[in-house]
């Protein structure tokens, strides 16, 4: 059903704007439409208060992309993390000042990944713990999902080079 209404949305969005829409819908409307305006509002609110959430989140898979166990994670090294990663975002953000770039990079990715893959690798992960109690129905289930990650990946691809086009970067 989210594949239905994903689809239904993106393809009233460009055929609304054509080839000229942009990587965030909002920039297609008006700057004079109060709703809008309000919209706009709304996306730089979730942009401010799910940054605390997001940098917790990359300082900890950087460390468990390097495989650092939990006893010498001490304040002192996520302090240390903390600020090496802030500098390397602080000098991305001096050469990255679009921020339409970062949102449309952003949805592009995480979007789909919140909508198509990690909930499909999570019931594949949950039907093969089930192992031979998997009824053939969660079996067949199971792989669909791999079809749906699949497309999830696309749509990621195609989000990312559109938002790398609208950017002049691709």
């Amino acid at each position: 059903i989210s594949i239905v209404i994903y689809a239904a949305v993106s393809a009233m969005g460009f055929l609304t704007f054509g080839s000229s829409t942009a990587g965030l819908i909002l920039n297609n409307y008006s700057t004079k439409d109060v709703l809008l305006s309000f919209s706009r509002f709304a996306v730089g609110l979730a942009l401010i208060f799910s940054y605390p959430l997001l940098f917790v989140g990359t300082r900890d898979a950087f460390l468990d992309l390097f495989r650092v166990p939990e006893a010498k994670r001490t304040n002192m090294l996520l302090n240390q993390l903390t600020i090496v990663t802030l500098a390397v975002i602080t000098v991305l953000a001096l050469y990255v000042t679009d921020l339409t770039f970062v949102n449309s990079i952003s949805g592009a990715v995480l979007g789909a990944a919140l909508i198509f893959i990690y909930p499909t690798l999570m019931f594949r992960g949950v039907v093969q713990e089930l192992g031979g109690k998997a009824t053939t129905v969660q079996l067949w289930e199971s792989r669909m999902c791999s079809v749906i990650a699949t497309l999830g990946v696309a749509i990621a691809g195609v989000g990312t080079r559109m938002a790398l086009k609208q950017a002049a970067f691709f």
